[in-house]
């Protein structure tokens, strides 16, 4: 039997976390509510757009999975939502542009981060 690279799936819904308690909306990754401490957190839809706050270029692969995306971008995104998230950024950020906005991608199983387009309007 040949060796064959793990199946990948990808998330075309991008969800972030909702706290059952208080109602905040949380970054995905979230398993405490940062406004009242509550731990119970459930998946909510997102429009899934936002705005680059901070980014790095990276001239490694963050994975096997990935390894297409060198150089690739990981950013921090403020979600229209109000939540802040990681997120990797198909390629740069015009230097001198104020915010960039972007928009989900996809999200592939097994992967800490989703990936981000940058919106051309």
């Amino acid at each position: 039997m040949q060796n064959q690279p793990p199946r990948t799936t990808t998330v075309d819904r991008f969800t972030i976390g909702r706290c059952d308690d208080c109602g905040s909306l949380l970054a995905p990754e979230a398993s405490t509510c940062s406004s009242c401490r509550g731990t119970e957190i459930s998946r909510t839809p997102s429009e899934g757009t936002g705005s680059i706050v901070a980014w790095t270029v990276l001239e490694v692969s963050p994975s096997r999975t990935y390894t297409d995306v060198i150089p690739y971008t990981m950013a921090i995104v403020a979600l229209d939502e109000g939540p802040w998230t990681y997120a990797w950024i198909d390629g740069a950020p015009m230097e001198g542009a104020e915010r960039p906005r972007v928009r989900y991608s996809r999200m592939m199983s097994g992967e800490p981060y989703p990936l981000f387009v940058q919106q051309t309007c």
